[in-house]
């Protein structure tokens, strides 16, 4: 009988599978990366994840991050996990952030810039723009997304591309989306673009992703891992 660690090794691998499969598919063959989603997944399933093949995380909370990058079971020394913060970025935590992430995915402030050139200059960022007018959605409006561009080349910190968390719309309306962000980053001469979850990383490959996000198409659905969790067959967090 498999166990369950093993088990959920294999079932992250077939996913992975799957979802690098779809990606090519919907991409043409273009290749991307795939980054595992894994806020509020205890260390048990990253430790899965990383026998399955990954090695790029991201995490929307900053003690979270922490906890987990500094946790002795995800340190590897010879083949090390890439951090990836993808959430809204708070300057009084990039301080303790900075050690550990490789790539800021939500920078969408000039401060924040300056702040992760002097702590972390070998890092890089997305700077991460917006589509709606909502002023609770973090980012910067597409058409102002230059200014940050060009503050962030003037300080020497590498800006991979940009960034898109898009509004709950229908699939024509964010076909565009993706594109106007992937025309955008053409037209600033950046090299990549992240956008695409699992409910829409094909849409955003066909648009010119080129890092997509996942969390439940890698891991499964957070409210079972959290309910199993609360009854002790999680893993340590």
């Amino acid at each position: 009988m498999i166990d369950k660690e093993a088990q959920e090794v294999e079932t992250i691998r077939a996913n992975f599978e799957r979802i690098i499969q779809r990606g090519l598919e919907a991409s043409r063959g273009r290749e991307f990366q795939v980054i595992g989603v894994s806020k509020t997944f205890p260390v048990s399933t990253l430790l899965a994840g990383y026998r399955a093949g990954l090695r790029d995380f991201g995490e929307n909370y900053g003690d979270e991050l922490i906890d987990k990058a500094s946790h002795h079971s995800l340190i590897f020394d010879d083949d090390p996990i890439k951090w990836h913060f993808i959430g809204a970025i708070q300057s009084r935590k990039i301080a303790k952030l900075a050690p550990y992430v490789s790539v800021w995915h939500s920078v969408a402030r000039a401060k924040e810039i300056d702040m992760i050139g002097s702590l972390s200059p070998d890092s890089s960022i997305f700077i991460q723009v917006k589509m709606d007018d909502s002023p609770e959605r973090n980012g910067v409006p597409l058409e102002v997304a230059d200014e940050l561009v060009d503050h962030a080349h003037k300080s020497g910190i590498t800006v991979l591309g940009l960034m898109v968390v898009p509004p709950v719309v229908d699939d024509d309306k964010l076909a565009e989306i993706f594109l106007a962000v992937n025309s955008e980053r053409i037209r600033l001469k950046l090299d990549y673009c992240s956008m695409g979850m699992s409910e829409d990383f094909e849409i955003a490959l066909r648009h010119g992703a080129t890092h997509i996000r996942v969390g439940r198409a890698l891991f499964g659905s957070r409210v079972d891992t959290v309910l199993s969790r609360e009854l002790g067959q999680g893993g340590p967090i």
